[in-house]
């Protein structure tokens, strides 16, 4: 690899990831890096002003392949990570 190209690299922005579910950010939507998925998932949610409930204790993994599973866990892990509701 030629130092041109290298230093090309290390110049490009790391890439962003979702904090609530660790997919690849689109941007920082309501105050924090997050993926299309959650980004509408929490307007929604905040918009219809839905209420989850989990039914495993509130101790369920939110990753990218487990982040349908549970509403309740997906809400509360989009608070956690500061999630703006007015944003």
């Amino acid at each position: 690899m030629s130092e041109s190209m290298r230093s090309s690299r290390s110049m490009e922005k790391p890439e962003s990831l979702c904090r609530v579910c660790g997919d690849k950010a689109s941007g920082k939507h309501y105050g924090v890096p997050s993926c299309d998925g959650c980004r509408g998932f929490f307007k929604r949610s905040i918009r219809r002003n839905l209420e989850y409930v989990c039914k495993e204790s509130s101790r369920c993994v939110v990753d990218v392949t487990r982040r349908n599973q549970c509403q309740a866990c997906r809400f509360n892990k989009c608070l956690r990570v500061n999630m703006k509701k007015d944003g």
